[in-house]
């Protein structure tokens, strides 16, 4: 028994076969879906933290980095891997600016919104004492020493 006539743009459409690509689609979503979460839970990402980050870890919390925006050591001509990590409700960067010698080299993470986070190096190309800071707050800044 055919059942009423619908109309989908110029093609006649019965109803019972809307309800069955209605269905299709609606099961698609939810296969991929399903899959999408077994995969999360069979490959989970690997969190950044404090133990295992090799290298330089600053997170800015409270218009602070660490807490203390601490002096960061380094050796020259070593790059030495940093990773800043925003974990404040707030909008937080982290920049080393150019200086006249080329001591060195420039660093600006763009605006890090809270979660974010941005790898990046410390590359001191000569011996000295350089600054970094939060664009946004500028009480926020330490000292990197390269020896």
């Amino acid at each position: 028994m055919v059942g009423p006539k619908d109309f989908l743009g110029d093609f006649p459409v019965y109803s019972h076969m809307r309800n069955n690509i209605i269905a299709i689609v609606a099961i698609s979503f939810l296969t991929v879906g399903a899959l999408w979460g077994v995969g999360n839970l069979l490959n989970p990402e690997k969190e950044i933290g404090m133990n295992n980050v090799e290298g330089i870890l600053l997170t800015a919390q409270r218009s602070t980095f660490n807490g203390t925006n601490p002096d960061i050591h380094v050796i020259a001509g070593v790059p030495t891997k940093l990773v800043v990590r925003n974990e404040d409700a707030v909008t937080h960067d982290f920049r080393i600016d150019d200086v006249e010698n080329g001591g060195i080299t420039p660093v600006n993470t763009a605006p890090l919104r809270g979660g974010q986070e941005f790898l990046t190096a410390i590359v001191a190309k000569s011996p000295g004492t350089y600054e970094y800071y939060c664009w946004y707050h500028p009480e926020m800044n330490g000292k990197i020493i390269a020896k």
